[in-house]
């Protein structure tokens, strides 16, 4: 755990203040829903995962130790949250007969929609375009600033090898922008 203040919510929470899960939800909320909504693509089940994420973590802190910084326990809770939402996604899209690939329409943030020049709308295309794990590992690093220890936790993976994945995924990321600059 990082610092004094980390300890001191962990205790709070704990012992069930709702000022700490308050605290927690406003320090952390935009962060886990921006990650979800990148991976996802979609505002409302980025919306619905995340308040998944934030019911899990409460019914989990008793059993949460502290290795990693509360930041970082909500991601890793939202990436499986992501990743089990993807499977059953896909079980019910079998089962109802859907073979087909589902679309990569991104849903594009207002904020961004109206401040962001042309070259920002192509980037986010391009991470739409890219697999699940491509984008977790860009998403986390870039935009939301996890160091690469951080995201070796997140995603149960050596930091070596998650270096290496965040190498390769921006290599696909600006072959994919290369491909959009052509067209």
């Amino acid at each position: 755990m990082r610092d004094r203040a980390e300890r001191r919510i962990l205790s709070d929470l704990r012992e069930g203040r709702r000022e700490a899960y308050e605290a927690v939800i406003d320090a952390h909320y935009g962060s886990v829903y921006r990650f979800l909504l990148y991976l996802t693509g979609e505002s409302s089940l980025a919306e619905d995962l995340t308040q998944d994420v934030f019911t899990s973590a409460w019914a989990a802190i008793g059993r949460y130790q502290g290795r990693a910084s509360i930041r970082t326990w909500l991601h890793r809770i939202a990436y499986n949250a992501h990743v089990d939402a993807h499977r059953r996604r896909g079980r019910r899209e079998l089962l109802a007969g859907g073979f087909e690939k589902p679309s990569s329409e991104t849903v594009v943030d207002p904020a961004v929609e109206a401040s962001a020049a042309e070259e920002v709308v192509h980037m986010r295309q391009a991470l739409a375009e890219l697999d699940a794990d491509d984008r977790a590992v860009l998403v986390l690093h870039y935009i939301e600033g996890l160091s690469y220890r951080e995201m070796a936790q997140v995603l149960e993976q050596p930091s070596g090898t998650v270096k290496w994945l965040t190498s390769r995924a921006l290599r696909r990321l600006r072959s994919q922008m290369a491909g959009k600059e052509q067209l």
